[in-house]
C-alpha cells in the first residue's frame, strides 16, 4: 500500500513552517506510486522551497544512514535549479552506479552550469574509483573514463570541470593518466596543481610521493593539504617525520587536519605520539580530528595483525606492540630516502 504524502506536502506549502526530520522520514525509500506523488507536490512548492526541502534531504541522507532518499535524488538531478542538481548528485554519494551513469554523462557535456558540470565530473569520478577497488565492473566505466578524458582535454571548458575531471579519471587504468597527472601539476592555476596533488593519491602511485613530500612547505595552504591528504593515502611513511615537524608552525587549521588524518592512515609510533599530542589539545575541533585520527591508526594496526596471523599462523607479542620506535631519534631525510627507495625498487624489477 502506497503511503498518502498529500499531508505532508500541505505541511511543506507553508513556507513560514520549518522542515523538520519527522517529516521527512516518510520519503524513505519511495515506491514508483509515492514518487509520482511526491513529484505532484514538488510542482506544487515555489522554487525557494524546493531548494530547502533537497538541501534538508542530503542533510538528513548523509546524518541518518538508515534513510534513502535516492529515488527523489535521481528525478531531481534533472530539476531546473542549477543548486538542486548539484545537491541531488551530492546526495547520490553513495549510490553512484551505473544505473546513474547516463545521466551524469548528460550533465557532464551538455549542462549549461559550470558547477553542475564539474559536481557530474566528480560523481563519474567515484564511479570509476569503485570500479578500480573491484566493487562493480570496469567494463561499465569505460564510457566514464572516456568522458572525463575528453573533457580535460576540451580547452574551452572551465579549469573548474577540467581540473574535477582530471581528479575523477586519475583512479583510471588509463595509459595516459600519469602524463596528464604532471602537466597538471605544472599547471599556471593553483586549483588545478591542487587537484593534481589529490591525483597522485587517487592513483595508488608511490612514484608520486617525492612529489608530494617537495610540496609539503608550498607557500600556499591550498597545496600543502592535498599533498598531506594524498601522502596518507599513498601511506607515506617517509612523510612522517616532515608532517610531525610542521605542526609545530602550521597556522592553517585545514593543513593542520589533513596532517593529522594522514598520520592516523600512515601510523607508527611516532605519528602515534603525535596524534596524542593533538588529542590532549586545547582546540577541541583539531582534538575531535586527532582522536577519529588515532582511531584509524589502531584500525589499521589491528587489521594487519590480523593478516599476519592468518597467513602464518601466529600471535602476535602484545608487548612488543608498545616498545617505542626502535631507531629513536635519528632522522634521514625523507625526500632522499625515498627518491633511493624507488630507484632500488625499478632496480629490482629491471
Amino acid at each position: 500500500m502506497s503511503r498518502d504524502l498529500s499531508k505532508i506536502f500541505s505541511i511543506l506549502s507553508d513556507e513560514k513552517t520549518p522542515i523538520r526530520y519527522q517529516l521527512l522520514r516518510n520519503f524513505s525509500e519511495l515506491t514508483e506510486p509515492e514518487l509520482a506523488q511526491f513529484q505532484a507536490g514538488w510542482a506544487d512548492l515555489s522554487p525557494a522551497r524546493r531548494l530547502e526541502l533537497i538541501q534538508a534531504l542530503v542533510e538528513m541522507a548523509e546524518e541518518h544512514i538508515e534513510y534513502h532518499f535516492n529515488p527523489i535524488f535521481a528525478w531531481t538531478m534533472t530539476d531546473v535549479n542549477p543548486r538542486v542538481r548539484i545537491l541531488s548528485i551530492e546526495g547520490l554519494w553513495e549510490d553512484v552506479g551505473s544505473a546513474h551513469t547516463a545521466r551524469l554523462l548528460h550533465l557532464l557535456v551538455r549542462d549549461d552550469d559550470v558547477d553542475v558540470r564539474a559536481a557530474a565530473a566528480m560523481a563519474l569520478g567515484r564511479f570509476i574509483y569503485r570500479s578500480e577497488i573491484n566493487e562493480i565492473s570496469a567494463r561499465r566505466t569505460e564510457d566514464a573514463v572516456e568522458a572525463l578524458w575528453d573533457v580535460y582535454h576540451d580547452p574551452r571548458e572551465h579549469v573548474h570541470v577540467r581540473r574535477r575531471a582530471l581528479e575523477g579519471v586519475a583512479a583510471s587504468s588509463h595509459p595516459g593518466v600519469q602524463r596528464i597527472i604532471e602537466n597538471a601539476y605544472h599547471h599556471e592555476d593553483l586549483f588545478m596543481r591542487s587537484s593534481a596533488l589529490y591525483a597522485m593519491g587517487r592513483t595508488a602511485d608511490v612514484r608520486w610521493i617525492p612529489y608530494l613530500l617537495s610540496e609539503l612547505q608550498n607557500e600556499a595552504p591550498e597545496l600543502r593539504m592535498e599533498a598531506a591528504r594524498s601522502l596518507g593515502v599513498l601511506e607515506a611513511s617517509a612523510a612522517v617525520d616532515p608532517m610531525i615537524k610542521m605542526l609545530d608552525d602550521e597556522r592553517d587549521s585545514e593543513v593542520r587536519f589533513a596532517i593529522l588524518e594522514a598520520l592516523g592512515e600512515i601510523g607508527g609510533e611516532k605519528a602515534k605520539q603525535a596524534l596524542q599530542l593533538s588529542i590532549d589539545s586545547d582546540d577541541e575541533a583539531e582534538a575531535e580530528i586527532a582522536e577519529l585520527a588515532m582511531e584509524q591508526l589502531y584500525a589499521g594496526v589491528n587489521n594487519l595483525y590480523e593478516l599476519i596471523d592468518e597467513v602464518l599462523g601466529v600471535t602476535t607479542d602484545e608487548d612488543l606492540l608498545e616498545e617505542p620506535d626502535a631507531w629513536g631519534d635519528f632522522y634521514e631525510d625523507p625526500l632522499d630516502a625515498e627518491i633511493r627507495r624507488l630507484i632500488d625498487d625499478g632496480d629490482a624489477l629491471s
